[in-house]
């Protein structure tokens, strides 16, 4: 780990450390615990990148997700957009079809992009082209299933408000932000399936259905009050918050539990699928760099 704003050597022996993980290997980092932002390098991969520390625990290092949350929302918005323009399509079908139709054509978006993104910074072509596969499938998988169990949740939660003159905007938004968790819970399932370690697979549905729980309170809310283009701008606003909690809440998950050397995160499930990159670091279950 390289600093070029290091005070004193006698002070920065006893000044707190933290733990955090090189954006490009993974590898476990023992860095000062400040404000300002600290120029590292990885003695494992020789990547340098800054690092700063922001509110909760966050850091400059969930840019990378932010980013992957966003591209993987924004095709899965315009993959649903074509779909839900051929309304023939749509309009033929039940409502639960047409939502496992709806939410399975965003997933596969979504889960590909998540799925291949550690190849695509890496550099890494296989890792790339296996992410971006598994992603897609599991993806595809992830959103039919959501969005059946979504649905028949949905109904049975507005069913509590027919009685009422006026339908509870409340009520809708707690169902759909119900079903949007379903689908971050089993995106993060995928996650940690092609990531191939109980770690990932435990802590990539826990950060999955936190981040698809608040990012569907949002999702209702912000569709209804930008209403340019026809509420289409909304949509988008929306898909994409949406996304980017998913993609932010798994990482943020998943890092803590690495700094924390959680014994699962190098535990693989099973070895019919590529290992993780984290479990041929060196030394990576057994100190801290």
């Amino acid at each position: 780990m390289k600093n070029h704003n290091m005070n004193h050597p006698q002070f920065a022996e006893t000044e707190v450390k933290i733990i955090i993980l090189c954006e490009n290997c993974s590898q476990k980092l023992r860095i000062p615990k400040r404000k300002k932002k600290l120029r590292v390098t990885c003695p494992t991969c020789r990547h340098e990148f800054n690092y700063k520390r922001y509110l909760f625990g966050f850091s400059s290092n969930n840019k990378k997700p932010l980013i992957v949350g966003l591209v993987g929302s924004l095709i899965g918005f315009f993959l649903v957009e074509i779909v839900n323009f051929n309304r023939a399509l749509v309009s033929s079908t039940n409502p639960l079809v047409a939502t496992m139709i709806t939410i399975g054509a965003f997933a596969i978006c979504f889960g590909a992009v998540l799925g291949g993104a550690e190849g695509f910074f890496r550099k890494n072509k296989t890792r790339l082209y296996y992410g971006l596969k598994v992603g897609a499938i599991l993806g595809l998988i992830s959103g039919v299933i959501s969005g059946f169990i979504a649905q028949i949740i949905y109904s049975f939660i507005l069913s509590f408000f027919i009685g009422q003159s006026i339908r509870s905007l409340s009520g809708e938004i707690f169902a759909r932000a119900v079903g949007w968790c379903i689908l971050g819970l089993l995106l993060g399932i995928a996650y940690g399936i092609k990531e191939n370690t109980f770690g990932d697979l435990k802590f990539g549905l826990i950060g999955g259905a936190i981040g698809g729980f608040i990012g569907g309170l949002l999702f209702d809310p912000l569709s209804i009050l930008i209403q340019f283009g026809g509420g289409t701008i909304g949509r988008l606003v929306a898909f994409s918050i949406l996304g980017m909690t998913i993609s932010v809440s798994i990482n943020y998950f998943r890092e803590v539990a690495i700094a924390r050397n959680r014994p699962e995160m190098y535990q693989q499930i099973t070895r019919k699928l590529p290992p993780n990159p984290r479990l041929l670091l060196p030394d990576s279950t057994k100190k801290d760099r």
